[in-house]
């Protein structure tokens, strides 16, 4: 089958690095630590397994982070996956085989797998705590095995990822996708849900004005998940991007405070303080501060700039939710201690409880699609064949000419 295999060594990290000063293609191109390459179709790895067909795997926000570097390689998150690996954890499949002991699932069956393996995955008999309640992505098992702690598909060695023609995944990682939901919105549901997870963690309070920062898929999916939760909170995005401005309007934003590239910090700050008649404080060597400011952040962005603009952009005593993917990065954190912030950590998707029942947040957003409560259809994706990876990355890295928020790889071609 093909597949698209990641492996770095340090002589490539360094020329990929070296290389990438001069254009982003050198973090996927010929010289780099992507290769499509033809692999065996991978066999079912024991009871509770079915091996799945991938539709269409979609290429996330962490996977882009890594292939371009932009992730320090000491980052801890790479003691919890293994290489070489076939990437790609955001899926829509079908089941090709089913192993024994497989009760509720059977081939021809369309699905998303959710992508942490977690205790039962691994046929652990008695689960940690974390997988015990439904929060398989912070599973606790330490053990030894083929499979990292807190393995995901599409970041080990042994399940392989979406990626490609064929991957494996537990029984208990599937999840149906209801018949009136095409594709190339199913492939959606794994930043959705982990969107909305980050909702559920810390929903607003009556009054409290909401900011969420970030130019991608994750920040459209909080407005979202904001609104099929029924808040009605004045809400606001940071955005670079002015189509993504106009899909946070279609998703419900109250207002979009634009932050381009091109503005200096100064201006950016400025207006931010606008929106919540605050007032911009000029520190040396243009560092900047800011006195008042929102009540509630979603940082989604993940970088240390965009952490450190979210901590200074929520008042004292306010909440800031790190939605997007951290690493090891410089950060002002100042505003925690002289601001008296709240930090919320939101990793994942997982069992909720929200109306006063427990459901994956997966499918919950599904009902929120069948229901009408969300509208996924307004978002702009990109599909792109296997082979074509290359275009689908150059497409992801020029959002400013090619206005898409998500790109999907499909291994038939089509």
């Amino acid at each position: 089958m093909k597949a698209l295999v990641y492996s770095i060594t340090p002589a490539r990290w360094i020329y990929c690095r070296a290389a990438g000063l001069f254009s982003k293609r050198a973090f996927y191109g010929a010289g780099s630590a992507l290769r499509l390459m033809e692999k065996p179709v991978p066999e079912l790895p024991g009871p509770g397994w079915v091996r799945l067909k991938t539709i269409l795997g979609g290429i996330c926000g962490t996977d882009l982070g890594m292939i371009t570097q932009r992730t320090h390689p000491a980052t801890m998150l790479r003691s919890f996956s293994s290489f070489p690996a076939i990437l790609g954890h955001e899926n829509v499949a079908v089941i090709d085989a089913v192993a024994s002991g497989v009760t509720s699932w059977k081939a021809g069956q369309r699905v998303c797998v959710e992508p942490a393996v977690g205790c039962v995955g691994r046929g652990v008999t008695e689960p940690c705590a974390q997988c015990a309640a439904g929060r398989s992505s912070l599973c606790e098992y330490m053990g030894n095995g083929a499979l990292p702690s807190r393995a995901l598909v599409g970041l080990n060695t042994q399940t392989g990822g979406s990626w490609a023609e064929f991957f494996v995944a537990h029984q208990s990682q599937l999840h149906a996708v209801p018949a009136g939901i095409p594709d190339e919105i199913a492939i959606l549901i794994d930043p959705i849900a982990s969107a909305a997870h980050a909702v559920l963690r810390r929903p607003p309070r009556n009054g409290e004005r909401v900011l969420i920062n970030g130019s991608g898929i994750i920040a459209l999916g909080i407005i979202g998940a904001l609104r099929a939760l029924g808040h009605a909170n004045e809400t606001m995005i940071s955005v670079r991007h002015e189509f993504i401005a106009d899909l946070a309007r279609k998703l419900g934003v109250t207002h979009v405070i634009s932050t381009p590239r091109t503005a200096d910090s100064a201006a950016r700050y400025d207006n931010v303080a606008r929106h919540v008649h605050g007032r911009r404080v000029e520190g040396r060597f243009g560092n900047q501060g800011m006195i008042g400011g929102f009540d509630l952040t979603y940082d989604c962005t993940g970088s240390g700039s965009g952490l450190t603009d979210a901590l200074k952009w929520t008042r004292s005593r306010g909440t800031l939710v790190a939605v997007g993917t951290s690493g090891i990065t410089l950060l002002d954190t100042t505003p925690i201690w002289f601001d008296e912030l709240e930090i919320v950590g939101a990793n994942g998707r997982q069992i909720e409880t929200t109306d006063g029942r427990t459901v994956h947040t997966y499918d919950l957003v599904f009902e929120w699609l069948q229901s009408g409560k969300l509208d996924l259809s307004v978002l702009p994706v990109g599909r792109f064949a296997l082979a074509d990876y290359r275009t689908a990355f150059d497409h992801l890295l020029g959002r400013a000419r090619h206005p898409i928020v998500k790109a999907v790889l499909a291994p038939d071609g089509r």
